[in-house]
């Protein structure tokens, strides 16, 4: 079972995990770390995951929203004398264990399970690739959020909406504040295009997603946000203010959610 989350707005190969190996003493797992992974150590929350049971995941995301996932998914209990870099080390195993123990299944509501796990879990992580280029860990939990929403999963769709917001707010960001510092902006060369990703927000607004509508309005009214903050727009260009025309966008499309958050999302 899984459940679409729809929170009002408050970012792939696997990392060489050869898999398990039993050689009658603790479970080693391959890793950038290549240290000894018991899961045992692990916790609890984890180790259901490893057996590919998400209910009590979705539960808690239920009471929590995709903020509190960071919590879980670095839930690994500290061992006694540990010290705090050797426990984020095992910690970083034990997340990466969560994909790497499903990842030969391929149901639909898994791998919405295990990206949204993956891309709401490790905001910590950044953006960046892997050291010999492949997809970083957000970038592999995106790629399995899009391949399910491809797929028809309108619980993923609704997740899409979310990271598209937060890929949005940051690349703007980033772009203002490096404006801002005279300095040239770095964006994550697997990031969708924002303008890309506003032309396809609102046509799922448009075509039975209401919670996108919330997500531009979102986005517009950070835009102006940002412009008075730092002087700079959210292509990094110098401006004297906001523009009057993001802030009546922004209360269009806030007007547009409140006549429509009651709506049924379509599938299409």
């Amino acid at each position: 079972m899984y459940y679409s989350i729809r929170h009002p707005l408050a970012l792939g190969a696997l990392i060489c995990l050869a898999g398990l190996l039993l050689a009658g003493g603790p479970v080693r797992a391959q890793s950038v770390f290549e240290a000894p992974l018991d899961p045992a150590t692990c916790g609890d929350r984890l180790n259901r995951l490893y057996d590919g049971d998400f209910e009590q995941f979705w539960s808690f995301v239920l009471r929590q929203g995709y903020s509190g996932v960071p919590e879980y998914a670095w839930s690994t209990p500290e061992r006694a004398g540990e010290s705090p870099e050797d426990w984020k080390v095992r910690a970083w195993q034990c997340l990466l264990e969560v994909e790497r123990a499903n990842q030969r299944d391929d149901r639909l509501e898994m791998r919405y399970a295990v990206g949204y796990f993956l891309w709401f879990g490790t905001k910590s992580q950044g953006f960046d690739k892997q050291p010999d280029g492949t997809p970083g860990i957000r970038e592999r939990g995106y790629r399995m959020l899009r391949q399910a929403m491809a797929d028809g999963s309108d619980a993923a769709l609704e997740a899409i909406i979310q990271v598209h917001l937060e890929i949005v707010q940051l690349g703007d960001q980033r772009m203002a504040l490096a404006g801002k510092k005279g300095v040239p902006a770095r964006l994550p060369e697997w990031w969708p295009e924002r303008d890309q990703l506003l032309v396809s927000l609102d046509r799922l607004a448009k075509s039975g997603h209401p919670s996108a509508f919330l997500a531009i309005s979102a986005i517009y009214s950070e835009r102006a946000l940002l412009a008075s903050a730092t002087g700079h727009d959210h292509n990094g260009r110098p401006v004297s203010g906001p523009d009057p025309r993001l802030i009546e966008a922004s209360k269009a499309y806030r007007k547009a959610w409140e006549q429509h958050k009651s709506d049924k999302p379509s599938n299409s």
